[in-house]
């Protein structure tokens, strides 16, 4: 039973109690992203626990510092601390007033980068916007790669009966697997050197943003065009029917899908296109 006397209780409130931090740093490159963290005054830490929510993280800025190393502006957050013990903080979500993404009207949600960036993705009552300026890229890309549930009858198993993230992208795997990042045996414990061949599963994924921009299935906008690439890409009409096709047989079909047409070479004042075709039956 703890003592009651004032001075303990008081003692108590102050160290269980949270506090308002201000985040100089953030590591992502641990498997539960760490972070940097100043409370009162003479009061740091580091190696703060940051978890993310599932299927959501972020990387704050780092702080903003005058010619003395200073912080002038930062992300900012509010830590509890685990047992009233003042010496295990765990960090709550974070925010940044420097590129918050602010005014939205009730309802709305949206992810967004720095404010200098202009790249905002908005859920709004007219839509979904995904908003980039121009010396940007707003792209959906498909990489050549299925995923692991897909392959996982075709090839052999990693740890626990599963493929991981580096089975199928070994060429994004660290060299050499260490503990950041690093694996975890099959028995619990953390170990560094092993793949998951040997018994061992990689954690974690890492992005694959760059893998799909090598990738023509795609669709995205740029300053210099608005582009649409695929085996086979289709323009449709409100009757779900398709009338434009470039095909993978690198032909241009004109009028319907190739497979529901008659089909014969466009002819122009110059003579017939080598490469497009148009559509000699009634639109299907």
């Amino acid at each position: 039973m703890h003592r009651a006397t004032p001075l303990n209780s008081s003692f108590r409130a102050y160290v269980a109690g949270g506090a308002r931090a201000t985040i100089p740093e953030v590591d992502d490159s641990k498997y539960m992203q760490e972070s940097k963290g100043n409370f009162m005054s003479n009061e740091a830490r580091s190696a703060i626990e940051a978890p993310q929510n599932y299927g959501f993280t972020s990387v704050a800025a780092d702080a903003t510092k005058d010619a003395q190393g200073k912080i002038l502006q930062c992300a900012e957050t509010f830590m509890q601390f685990m047992g009233g013990n003042r010496s295990f903080p765990t960090m709550g979500n974070m925010d940044d007033r420097r590129h918050r993404l602010w005014g939205l009207e009730k309802g709305d949600t949206a992810m967004f980068r720095q404010a200098t960036d202009f790249l905002q993705t908005h859920f709004n009552k007219d839509g979904l916007f995904h908003t980039g300026p121009r010396d940007k890229t707003v792209r959906m890309q498909l990489i050549d790669q299925d995923s692991g549930q897909n392959q996982q009858g075709q090839q052999g198993s990693g740890a626990m009966g599963q493929l991981t993230f580096f089975d199928l992208m070994p060429d994004l795997a660290p060299t050499p697997r260490s503990l950041t990042p690093g694996t975890l045996d099959t028995s619990g414990g953390t170990t560094s050197g092993q793949t998951s061949q040997s018994g061992s599963s990689q954690l974690g994924q890492k992005s694959i943003y760059q893998k799909g921009q090598q990738s023509y299935r795609f669709v995205h906008c740029t300053k210099d065009e608005s582009a649409a690439g695929g085996t086979n890409v289709r323009h449709y009409l409100s009757n779900n029917q398709g009338y434009y096709e470039v095909n993978e047989d690198k032909f241009v079909y004109l009028g319907a899908l190739k497979p529901k047409g008659t089909w014969a070479k466009v002819l122009t004042t110059a003579g017939p296109c080598i490469n497009t075709k148009g559509n000699l039956g009634p639109i299907p």
